[in-house]
């Protein structure tokens, strides 16, 4: 599981637009794979077992690529909605092993409010000053 995430972030990283992984609203507690890029970062997230307003735990790898020989670190980060919206931001978790290198975490997520939806957020950053970042959302756009 660890080599597809890699190789799902890798590809992301590429200079060409990968298309995301089709998806469907999460009805059941299925795996989705969603990923991400932006300038210099590339990554990936899979979710095991989310069901979409409910409270359970789920599983959670998040890969991230550094795609840029550039001096500066990436990041992800697990994203969602709670009830009517409200956002839910996770820790982020960071890349300062440089360029062509990819770090994954295997880890579980709960929010006790029910997640209306969940997705990753990629970033670069210098320090602690943001520079560009990705979101991508399961069930919606924005």
């Amino acid at each position: 599981m660890k080599k597809l995430i890699k190789a799902a972030v890798l590809a992301a990283a590429a200079p060409v637009m990968v298309a995301a992984v089709s998806v469907s609203p999460a009805h059941a507690a299925d795996s989705y794979t969603l990923n991400c890029s932006t300038t210099g970062a590339s990554g990936a997230v899979t979710v095991n077992g989310y069901e979409g307003n409910i409270t359970k735990s789920f599983g959670v790898i998040l890969a991230v690529h550094d795609g840029a020989a550039d001096g500066h670190h990436v990041r992800i980060r697990l994203v969602g909605k709670g009830p009517g919206g409200t956002p839910v931001n996770w820790a982020w978790h960071y890349n300062y092993d440089g360029e062509g290198t990819t770090l994954s975490w295997n880890t579980t997520a709960q929010y006790s409010s029910g997640l209306a939806d969940v997705g990753l957020q990629v970033a670069r950053y210098e320090g602690d000053t943001y520079l560009n970042s990705c979101t991508r959302w399961l069930n919606s756009e924005a």
